[in-house]
């Protein structure tokens, strides 16, 4: 009976453990990692450039090994916490965008400049224009603009309205990853659907044949892609594009390269002014003093300046505006300028 008792005991606690294992319940939201509020993201915009790397690294997609990687993230760099079921590709043949839908009435800013807002081809489109050039017959050229890595169309306001205000049509998206220049394109045929578009306020004030491609940074990177793959455009400014020689040098188009001699972010000796030396068609490089790598949105009259009259060459056929991008001319004797460079007209 005494050999019995420690087996008995034994079977009394397993019994035990069973007959408890069904009431205990542990609550594992006590280990689940605290998701990210909106409080905790809502400075990137404001900060994001004031982290960046000091070393001339660029904000391109994609960057070349001997350079720091820095850059946002792409939608191939994430996958989906509830993927959906992937389709079949379609068999049927593609067809053309949708006709472009207004979402926003139009507002009139304190500088004369009214923009509205469509959705196009699965962005939205974002029209700058002067009230004045409803008031006459002409037709005005336009503008198509890029934005830099992980920003939108607002942060260069001012820029886009100078624009605006000298008699261009401006459309920019919010695409936050333009290098291939595939969303300026489409922003393009946005631009000109409007010109046949009976609802549209721009409805026959569109001249569909004079279009340029801008952009900044990345967007400058865009702004080169989308004339190297496109003919439509007629010229292109690069603000601190962070061009990739491989793609410039097809470039035929002219280009006026503008950089800042202090921007840390798009070196313009390693990004810019390689792209303006191997573009092949008429091309003026500048580099800004002092100038950083937003300088075009805190100081945009420095930049419109001679951005107009690029576009008063190509745009507006003013063959006198091309003074100012020759030696002896304005832009090269202007002292805020330094490595002034032009070649092919």
């Amino acid at each position: 009976m005494k050999h019995i008792k420690p087996y008995v005991a034994l079977i009394i606690v397993i019994i035990m453990v069973f007959s408890f294992s069904g009431c205990i319940k542990i609550d594992f939201s006590k280990f689940k990692k605290d998701e990210p509020t909106a409080s905790d993201t809502s400075n990137f915009n404001n900060d994001v450039y004031n982290n960046l790397p000091s070393d001339g690294s660029t904000d391109n997609g994609t960057i070349p090994s001997d350079t720091q990687a820095w850059s946002v993230a792409t939608p191939s760099d994430v996958t989906p916490t509830n993927p959906v079921t992937q389709q079949e590709p379609s068999t049927v043949a593609p067809t053309m965008p949708p006709a472009p839908t207004t979402t926003e009435a139009p507002i009139i800013t304190d500088t004369g400049v009214t923009t509205y807002t469509a959705e196009y081809a699965g962005k939205t489109q974002t029209v700058f224009y002067s009230q004045a050039i409803l008031n006459d017959s002409y037709t005005y050229p336009v503008l198509i603009f890029a934005n830099g890595t992980g920003f939108d169309y607002k942060i260069y306001e001012k820029l886009l309205i100078k624009f605006a205000e000298n008699g261009y049509i401006v459309v920019a998206n919010n695409e936050t990853m333009a290098a291939d220049g595939s969303a300026q394109i489409s922003s393009l045929d946005f631009i000109i659907s409007e010109n046949t578009n009976s609802s549209s306020i721009l409805c026959g004030k569109i001249n569909t044949e004079k279009a340029a491609a801008v952009g900044h940074s990345q967007g400058g990177r865009s702004a080169v892609n989308a004339s190297v793959k496109d003919a439509r455009f007629d010229c292109v400014l690069s603000l601190a594009g962070s061009n990739y020689t491989e793609e410039a040098e097809p470039l035929t188009t002219p280009a006026l390269f503008m950089a800042g001699t202090m921007d840390m972010i798009v070196s313009a000796n390693k990004w810019v002014k390689p792209a303006y030396d191997v573009a092949k068609g008429p091309a003026v490089y500048v580099s800004l003093v002092n100038g950083t790598h937003t300088s075009c949105c805190t100081d945009p009259d420095t930049y419109t300046k001679y951005a107009i009259e690029w576009f008063d060459i190509w745009l507006k056929n003013d063959n006198s505006a091309k003074a100012t991008f020759k030696n002896g001319g304005a832009l090269s004797n202007d002292s805020a300028w330094t490595e002034f460079s032009y070649k092919n007209f």
